[in-house]
C-alpha cells in the first residue's frame, strides 16, 4: 500500500539501521517520550526495546505506578509498528491490555519493554510486548495498532 507513485512500498521488511533511524526520528520528535525519559535500547524491523529510568517521580507511593510501565509498553508497541511505516505513515493504539504480573519497589535501575509485531496488517496490526526489571517479567501486554496517513 503506497501514498503516491514511487512511495516506498510497506510490505517489504526493512533492515535493522534503517528501522533504528526511524525509531530515534519518531522519539526525538515526539514530547511525550522525552517527558516520560524512553530510551532507545534496539529496534529491528517489527521490533522495539524501550527502557524508562525508574525514580522517585514514577513511584505510587511504594510501588512503580502501574500507568508508567503500561506507558511504556505501548509505546513500545506502537514504535514497532513504525518501524516498517514511518515516515509515510502513523500508528495509534486502538487497544491495548496489560497484565501486571509483580510489583517494582525500586527506586533506581530501569524497566525494559521489548514490543514484536505478531501480525503486520494493511490497516491493523497485533503486538505482544513484555516488561522486565532487571530480566524479571513484571508485566505483559497486547494491543491493536492502526496505521494512519501521518499527521502534518
Amino acid at each position: 500500500m503506497s501514498t503516491s507513485p514511487g512511495a516506498r512500498d510497506v510490505t517489504i521488511p526493512r533492515d535493522v539501521e534503517e528501522a533504528r533511524r526511524a525509531i530515534h526520528d519518531v522519539v526525538a520528535q515526539q514530547p511525550f517520550a522525552r517527558l516520560m525519559g524512553y530510551k532507545v535500547v534496539d529496534a529491528a524491523d517489527l521490533a522495539v526495546t524501550l527502557s524508562l529510568p525508574l525514580g522517585l517521580h514514577l513511584m505510587q507511593p511504594h510501588v512503580v505506578h502501574g500507568g508508567a510501565m503500561y506507558s511504556l509498553a505501548d509505546a513500545a508497541s506502537t514504535f514497532a509498528v513504525l518501524t516498517r511505516l514511518w515516515p509515510e505513515f502513523w500508528a495509534t493504539t486502538v487497544e491495548q491490555s496489560i497484565q501486571f504480573l509483580r510489583p517494582v519497589t525500586a527506586q533506581r535501575g530501569e524497566i525494559v519493554a521489548f514490543a514484536h509485531v505478531r501480525r503486520f496488517g494493511k490497516t491493523i496490526s497485533f503486538v505482544e510486548a513484555t516488561v522486565t526489571f532487571e530480566g524479571r517479567e513484571v508485566a505483559t501486554a497486547r494491543s491493536t495498532q492502526m496505521r494512519q496517513p501521518r499527521p502534518r
